[in-house]
């Protein structure tokens, strides 16, 4: 990968690649997975707290030493053993379930997963007798011209009947290369007289391993083509598949629609009958049913029902805006609170703020939130009107039906229902008896 970042930890879709492996093999396994580590294994082994058992291999002399290593952390009484590769995201657990399947009604020594590729370079070839039986795996590196025209590969996933592996790991020779082949067991089980069983993958897509950049690209095409299409079945309107980029993890509800240049990641979850897009991204964030987001940016936040977003508005994290409210051009809200009803459309810039239901912000308003060193609240009640231009330094209170007037500086809490205007603010009513009493204003 030429990366400082461990090959298993690399996102795809939202998830490292490892991740995926083990949500597949979640889906089969019934004891405890055992995770093999080798390079960047402090990184790996963090990242896998909690979800897998870990070991690792010290001196790494291959995968059937791998296994070895892996042996001692599993049940002794574990009748089969499935082994797969932490680079290969793809496999879905459908296609595990089949090869543990396999083994189990066949009772052979192995059953081991294939892919037919167009070019298998850098693959092991499975290798058939005459009987169409699998005889042996041919390691590339080790391959002669007529086994390299082989196009059929071993996967590197397989089920082992346990016993069976346990009595005959050992027996695994050195390799020229210093490393014991996994794959050599066919060979020693073919030539013991044991049953060995090869199960094709449908698509061999599936079955690759990620070995560089390249590849990495080309598996995160396939899983998100594969992830918008599950949307697509279960009732969702993706209008345009390839220019739209969803996460594994994104929930989406019925009757949404989903418009073109759209990017869904993290946890995130849009309700029922939701619009979203064209040109939108929404990370780790909640969008209620029936509200439309155009070109706008939403991050670690919420969005009630009935909403309008957009377009180029900005909900960064911490912010919460109620049913029925509309954010606007140009307009911004960071660590903040609206109610429901609250009109914002263009030009502001609501910080640490908390505001109630049916407020009005007028276009150029801004929460002074920061004086240098510490960030203020500011509170505006319910059914409040924000004139434009209005600068609000927190911390400050602005009361339930009261007003600003176009652009006000509000520096002092201003009371319910009254109306303040100016620079500083005050309540109309005293300026106006202030310029009633100056002779200058006559």
């Amino acid at each position: 990968m030429r990366s400082r970042l461990p090959k298993v930890l690399h996102p795809l879709a939202g998830r490292t690649l490892i991740d995926h492996v083990l949500t597949a093999l979640a889906g089969v396994a019934a004891s405890p997975i055992v995770v093999v580590t080798g390079h960047g294994a402090d990184e790996v082994e963090a990242a896998l707290a909690g979800r897998a058992t870990t070991v690792r291999q010290e001196p790494q002399l291959g995968t059937a030493d791998a296994v070895r290593v892996a042996l001692a952390s599993v049940p002794a009484n574990a009748t089969q053993l499935l082994v797969t590769m932490a680079d290969v995201p793809l496999l879905p657990a459908e296609l595990l379930t089949t090869l543990v399947a396999d083994q189990a009604e066949s009772g052979a020594a192995i059953v081991l997963l294939s892919a037919r590729l167009a070019d298998p370079t850098g693959y092991g070839r499975i290798v058939r007798g005459p009987d169409g039986a699998c005889r042996a795996i041919v390691e590339d590196a080790e391959a002669d011209p007529a086994t390299r025209a082989l196009d059929e590969v071993n996967a590197g996933t397989y089920c082992f009947d346990a016993a069976w592996l346990r009595a005959n790991l050992g027996r695994v020779p050195l390799s020229p290369s210093g490393e014991h082949y996994l794959t050599d067991l066919v060979g020693l089980a073919v030539g013991d007289g044991q049953l060995v069983r090869v199960v094709q993958a449908p698509q061999p897509e599936t079955a690759l391993g990620i070995n560089d950049r390249v590849q990495l690209a080309t598996a995160e095409r396939l899983v998100r083509r594969r992830i918008a299409e599950g949307h697509m079945l279960r009732g969702v309107t993706i209008v345009d598949p390839d220019t739209t980029f969803i996460d594994a993890a994104v929930e989406i509800g019925q009757d949404a629609r989903i418009e073109p240049w759209t990017v869904l990641d993290g946890q995130t979850v849009i309700g029922d009958e939701a619009v979203i897009g064209p040109g939108t991204r929404i990370s780790d964030s909640r969008i209620g049913a029936r509200t439309r987001v155009l070109g706008s940016w939403i991050e670690g936040s919420e969005v009630g029902e009935d909403a309008r977003i957009g377009p180029m508005s900005h909900l960064r994290p911490g912010s919460v805006v109620g049913q029925a409210s509309e954010i606007g051009n140009y307009a911004e809200v960071k660590q903040s609170r609206l109610g429901a009803r609250v009109r914002q459309h263009h030009f502001s810039y609501l910080g640490d703020a908390e505001v109630g239901d049916d407020v009005n912000i007028g276009a150029g308003t801004v929460t002074a939130n920061f004086d240098g060193t510490t960030k203020h609240q500011t509170v505006i009640g319910d059914g409040a009107f924000i004139g434009v231009d209005t600068m609000l330094r927190a911390p400050v209170t602005v009361g339930a039906g009261a007003k600003t007037g176009a652009g006000s500086v509000v520096t002092r809490d201003v009371a319910p229902g009254k109306t303040v205007v100016g620079i500083p603010a005050r309540p109309i009513e005293l300026r106006r008896s202030r310029r009633e009493d100056d002779p200058q204003d006559a």
